[in-house]
């Protein structure tokens, strides 16, 4: 096999993906667990976590070289880790490993390990998730930092010339696609992400974190650098030829906002004129504005948005949306992903609460919406975008109304930024902060299922379904 270890290769754009990890380790996944009333308590949830995910990831580097003429992209990654309490044999999430045939090389800490040989890299599942993990077969020291390196290749499928992340927490899907990672919120490490192409056509790019130009002419390069700890599937960029889309600054409420347009569809203008009442309320009801690198925006001409750490890949009916989410999803994080409710319910409770005839959830109301997912599984229940909001209105109300809900929320997002909890923590938090104990309600509410947990699609799931095709004038210049 070709070596490219010592050298930058990439990864896809149209993201695969790669799994995680869930309970008990086996060759094939097991039976998600039954519901309980009771929820998991904290030491076996944080057993749990560690037996599953194994390792607590410092840093994550990654290069990343595409050729858009050949319709194809190499990558080099370097993974640092430490063994978390009690585990000895590391895993990590990536998804080129698993495809047919893939051209993929590993080295733990210097030595050469084959992931086509059983006994250097196992794939495992998790009783509980669909989710896929490689076991590198080799026991390391508890103490001291690791490094992974891996080197593999994925074609570029996007048709446009386009490369970018294609995150999706509903679903579960991270960027393991694109790099070795763990896909867990709790998960935090320092990413630099480099992308290189090799292409006389100028290219422009938007991305997560600070953004470094450095090559031009036949060798573009960018490096991303998170500058801080942050979740894997929170990393983003859009990349993409310079003919088909602009990128258009302005400093808005104090913020740089910079705006990824395509040409023929919605416009920078129409992002910022959104934008300035927007962040101006948010930043005066929430606080000032988390993302120190300000705001990257790549606008879609339909469909919904995702979020990222300090960017959004979005249409302009999610914008709004997707921005909240700066401040309860992307630094006010969930410790896993079924307590990643909170932060959808609380976004669309922000919005909806606006009508003081929304109402609040019901007393006798019974769901699963927490306990029916593992805590080391991935995605979360779509009923956290209108019960869950209910569930909120009901806190409010306990509070005193929309106005001390928000103060809370912007006191919660100080205190607990880039600080995972989980919903019990929260509503502890809401208890040790306001003096109103919610904890039995959120058992009932969250933790036991019943017949009023409906399982109807909610309106506001469209929010989550990301498109990325591009306008017809765009389409245009390709059909040629």
């Amino acid at each position: 096999m070709r070596s490219y270890l010592g050298r930058s290769f990439v990864k896809g754009p149209r993201v695969f993906i790669l799994a995680v990890g869930l309970a008990a380790c086996g060759s094939e996944a097991g039976s998600p667990t039954a519901p309980s009333p009771d929820p998991i308590s904290p030491g076996d949830e944080t057993a749990l976590l560690d037996s599953t995910f194994r390792i607590d990831i410092q840093s994550i580097d990654v290069a990343i070289d595409l050729f858009p003429g050949e319709r194809r992209a190499q990558a080099q990654a370097s993974v640092r880790f430490r063994m978390r309490p009690g585990q000895t044999r590391p895993l990590v999430h990536l998804e080129p490993a698993r495809l047919p045939g893939a051209a993929v090389e590993l080295r733990l800490d210097g030595e050469a390990l084959d992931v086509a040989r059983a006994s250097d890299v196992k794939l495992v599942t998790f009783a509980g998730s669909p989710q896929v993990a490689l076991e590198l077969q080799r026991d390391v020291p508890a103490s001291g930092t690791h490094r992974l390196e891996a080197a593999y290749a994925v074609p570029m499928t996007d048709g446009f010339g386009r490369f970018f992340t294609d995150v999706n927490d509903l679903a579960g899907r991270g960027n393991e696609a694109l790099f070795p990672t763990l896909n867990t919120p709790h998960e935090l490490a320092h990413h630099v992400i480099t992308l290189r192409v090799h292409a006389g056509e100028p290219y422009v790019l938007v991305g997560s974190g600070k953004a470094t130009r450095r090559g031009t002419g036949d060798v573009q390069e960018w490096v991303l650098d998170s500058e801080r700890e942050v979740a894997s599937y929170t990393m983003m960029f859009f990349l993409v030829p310079a003919r088909d889309a602009t990128v258009s600054e302005r400093r808005i409420q104090g913020v740089d906002v910079r705006v990824l347009a395509a040409l023929g569809g919605p416009t920078a203008e129409d992002a910022f004129a959104q934008l300035d009442p927007w962040l101006a309320e948010l930043q005066g009801a929430l606080g000032p504005f988390p993302m120190p690198r300000g705001l990257s925006v790549a606008l879609t001409a339909a469909g919904g948005g995702m979020e990222y750490y300090g960017g959004t890949i979005t249409s302009l009916g999610a914008l709004r949306h997707e921005v909240f989410h700066m401040y309860y999803g992307c630094s006010t994080l969930a410790r896993t992903y079924r307590d990643s409710w909170w932060d959808e319910a609380i976004n669309v409770w922000y919005e909806v609460s606006r009508n003081p005839a929304f109402a609040a959830i019901g007393e006798d109301f019974r769901s699963d919406i927490v306990s029916g997912r593992s805590p080391i599984g991935v995605g979360f229940d779509r009923r956290a975008y209108d019960e869950g909001a209910r569930v909120v209105q009901a806190v409010a109300r306990d509070l005193g109304g929309r106005d001390p809900t928000v103060a809370f929320l912007r006191e919660l997002h100080g205190a607990r930024s880039f600080d995972p909890f989980t919903t019990l923590d929260l509503a502890e938090e809401i208890r040790a902060r306001r003096g109103v104990d919610e904890r039995e309600r959120f058992l009932r509410w969250l933790y036991t299922g019943g017949a009023t947990a409906s399982a109807a699609p909610s309106p506001w799931e469209w929010l989550h379904q990301v498109d990325t095709t591009p306008p017809e004038a765009v389409r245009r210049l390709y059909a040629r």
